[in-house]
């Protein structure tokens, strides 16, 4: 089994922010949570907010990716396969 995971902060958890964290939000569709913030947003600087805001930093992912493989390996019999850039790493 093959398990794609797209990390996101909740919005109602994030101080301060205008838009939601969907999924939608991560592929680029950003959705305001009311008419000023769409009237206030700078598309200069939203994919910045998103990036601070929203997305994990590499070692939140890394983080979350372990915890996750190690849940799913003690419930069920698998093994850890290596993506093409760990590959490229060794």
């Amino acid at each position: 089994m093959t398990l794609y995971i797209i990390p996101r902060k909740f919005d109602m958890l994030i101080e301060n922010v205008d838009f939601f964290t969907s999924f939608e939000t991560l592929c680029g569709f950003v959705k305001f949570k009311n008419e000023q913030a769409f009237n206030d947003a700078d598309i200069g600087t939203i994919g910045e907010k998103l990036k601070m805001n929203v997305s994990f930093s590499d070692d939140e992912f890394e983080n979350l990716k372990e915890t996750l493989m190690t849940k799913f390996l003690a419930s069920y019999h698998g093994e850890k396969i290596a993506t093409q850039a760990q590959s490229d790493e060794d």
